[in-house]
């Protein structure tokens, strides 16, 4: 995998909804990965519950298989889950998740609680889903990458589970074409939904409207603007 950074951080949130700004985080999955020589190997792992300060409603139980006991008898507080996440970060870490656009807004809201309520994140990102969505058609969920990859994530919708599965799939899209470098800074959308949230970013965050095909449009796009 070329990517010219020492530590890798790939992270994924369970939350009560969409919406940073009034939705909760239920539980935090991180895989620290540290490079060796030419491959990147695990670091650090953590998978924290959340405990919530209302009961989170039956559809998300049914969608992560948290339950509101689970969080009572095994959760933390938030400052401390996120305190735990900023550890494993430093200045030059890559951030990667799937779906990055979903993620940031909610790890942007921690730093802006915990840290500064105008924090603006500094480090480089990397979406793995606008990686897989450049190369392979609709559908783009992380179990659709998963079943392509023939891979296993027995706990689909759990945090840490989603993240180790992140990292399988990033390996094997850095494995058919190692050209991961391209998108870095470069969030996909689809132009139906609207464009990203880029008020998160310190960083230069370049948008690039991706269809349903797989017809490469970032990977087009940053070679055309090298000539």
């Amino acid at each position: 995998m070329i990517l010219d950074y020492k530590e890798i951080l790939v992270f994924d949130f369970e939350t009560t909804g969409l919406y940073p700004k009034r939705d909760k985080v239920i539980e935090i999955g991180a895989v620290l990965l540290e490079k060796k020589d030419d491959t990147y190997i695990i670091k650090e792992e953590v998978n924290l519950l959340i405990k919530q300060d209302k009961p989170i409603t039956d559809f998300i139980s049914n969608l992560t298989g948290i339950t509101n006991e689970m969080l009572e008898k095994d959760g933390i507080d938030e400052e401390s889950a996120f305190r735990k996440l900023d550890s494993m970060i430093s200045e030059d870490t890559l951030l990667v998740a799937y779906n990055l656009a979903f993620d940031i807004g909610f790890l942007s809201a921690l730093y802006q609680m915990y840290v500064n309520p105008r924090h603006l994140i500094k480090n480089d990102i990397l979406d793995c889903m606008a990686v897989y969505k450049d190369r392979y058609p609709y559908p783009h969920k992380l179990e659709s990458a998963v079943t392509t990859f023939n891979l296993i994530n027995q706990n689909a919708h759990r945090a840490s589970e989603d993240a180790k599965a992140t990292f399988e799939v990033l390996k094997m899209l850095a494995n058919e074409q190692n050209n991961l470098k391209i998108y870095v800074n470069v969030l996909g959308y689809n132009k139906k939904y609207g464009l990203p949230n880029r008020e998160y970013f310190f960083n230069n965050i370049k948008l690039v409207a991706q269809g349903f095909n797989g017809y490469r449009e970032i990977e087009k796009e940053q070679i055309k603007n090298t000539y």
